[in-house]
């Protein structure tokens, strides 16, 4: 799938119907491991996107700062709770550091900011780290952190601090044992590209 500036997500606790337009990803680790998430990568149709249903529509943060979005089959959603005093700032703080530092970080690890602007979830963020089953298994083989992701994230560090300020206190994984502490949220979970309409 080619991620886009906008991505408009459904999720499904059971597997979507045939009908759904979309491409179809599910969860296998993280916080929803086995539900179901439908994407497009367009604006939905006026009113489609409401409180009366579960689809929420995302917008990329600074799209000029992004480069060519790349091509995935696996979304590392991080949902990050932002202070809301301090959204604004954060959102410039994205457009002058943090996507240049992270949306380009390596070829096949990419980190990309998103803002929900239409349903359930408006106003929250996300933090998107762009992979393929590839670049996930050699960035965390099994799981956990490979020595490539230290040293993808080392020069980052410096960056931890600023980016904590607009975070709230303890939704964000500060262990230093983790290579990419405070880029990744608490509550998360990676969905892997099931089919393709």
């Amino acid at each position: 799938m080619r991620l886009s500036e906008v991505l408009v997500m459904v999720p499904f606790d059971a597997a979507p119907p045939q009908a759904v337009d979309g491409i179809v990803f599910q969860a296998d680790r993280g916080g929803r491991k086995g539900q179901y998430l439908v994407v497009a990568t367009s604006a939905p149709k006026a009113g489609s996107v409401s409180r009366g249903n579960r689809a929420s529509e995302y917008r990329l943060l600074s799209p000029e700062t992004t480069g060519t979005l790349p091509d995935v089959d696996v979304l590392g959603i991080h949902y990050l709770k932002v202070r809301p005093e301090r959204a604004d700032a954060f959102e410039q703080f994205v457009g002058r550091t943090l996507h240049p530092a992270v949306a380009n970080l390596r070829p096949d690890l990419r980190l990309l900011y998103y803002k929900s602007v239409a349903g359930p979830y408006t106003g929250n963020y996300i933090a998107l780290f762009a992979l393929t089953r590839e670049s996930r298994d050699k960035y965390w083989p099994g799981g956990s952190d490979s020595d490539e992701l230290r040293e993808a994230f080392k020069p980052l560090q410096p960056l931890t601090t600023e980016l904590n300020t607009y975070l709230v206190e303890g939704s964000a994984l500060t262990d230093p044992k983790f290579a990419a502490a405070v880029f990744e949220s608490r509550t998360w979970t990676d969905f892997v590209l099931v089919t393709s309409k």
